[in-house]
């Protein structure tokens, strides 16, 4: 009778709270995640006509973008899929990179949702930045020579691990320095040695371009007024 009626309306009662509270602190939480994705940005146009790619993360409606250190020419980015194309050069290599940077934050977002520790976007990147130890150059040069070996790019492997044998004889094997260390002098000192060596034209172009190539692949390690 009337005593059940009361007792299914009190119930409906609680269960719509109970729905409204639970949906609010569900809302709550998912409002609090960051989301994270990797941009071709195609406002900005480098001098080898490439764009740079950038790590966006977004948290509680605002936005913090962040080099990742790589570039990509814009007819080889999937805009719709933020991705690189199928036939982009050396795209198993950008995908790791992407990967593993993305994993970066995303373990640290993780971290902080444990400990329960309130974040912006602008926060996360600042805290990834101050925990940034840059790499020397043998340590960067072997991570890109394993990400080749490990996509089956034997040529590029083989190319990388040539300039990094040819880097420690002409350094004595004591590469533990920065890409920012090298300055004009030190370029100049190797040009000479490989000449002395007795290396042809085309080597010596191949050891710099190479040399190059990896400075250019370590972004945001290096100074931006560096001579290479």
């Amino acid at each position: 009778g009337s005593y059940e009626s009361s007792y299914l309306f009190s119930l409906s009662c609680f269960s719509w709270f109970l729905a409204v509270n639970v949906n609010r602190d569900v809302n709550h939480f998912f409002s609090m995640e960051a989301s994270i994705s990797v941009i071709c940005y195609k406002y900005k146009t480098l001098s080898n006509g490439e764009s740079p790619l950038m790590l966006r993360i977004h948290k509680d409606g605002k936005r913090k973008l962040v080099s990742i250190g790589l570039s990509i020419h814009p007819d080889n980015w999937d805009f719709t899929k933020n991705e690189p194309k199928p036939k982009c050069p050396n795209k198993d290599l950008i995908t790791k990179i992407i990967l593993d940077k993305k994993t970066e934050y995303q373990k640290e977002i993780l971290e902080l949702n444990s400990e329960q520790k309130d974040y912006t976007a602008a926060s996360l990147v600042e805290n990834k930045a101050k925990q940034y130890k840059p790499k020397t150059i043998i340590d960067f040069y072997q991570e890109l020579i394993k990400s080749f070996k490990d996509a089956g790019r034997t040529g590029y492997k083989s190319i990388y691990t040539n300039s990094l044998n040819s880097l420690k004889a002409f350094t004595n094997n004591k590469l533990n320095i920065l890409f920012s260390d090298i300055d004009v002098d030190w370029l100049k000192r190797y040009e000479k040695w490989q000449r002395s060596n007795k290396n042809k034209e085309t080597t010596i172009s191949l050891q710099f371009r190479t040399l190059r190539s990896a400075y250019n692949k370590a972004g945001n390690y290096i100074h931006p007024y560096s001579p290479l």
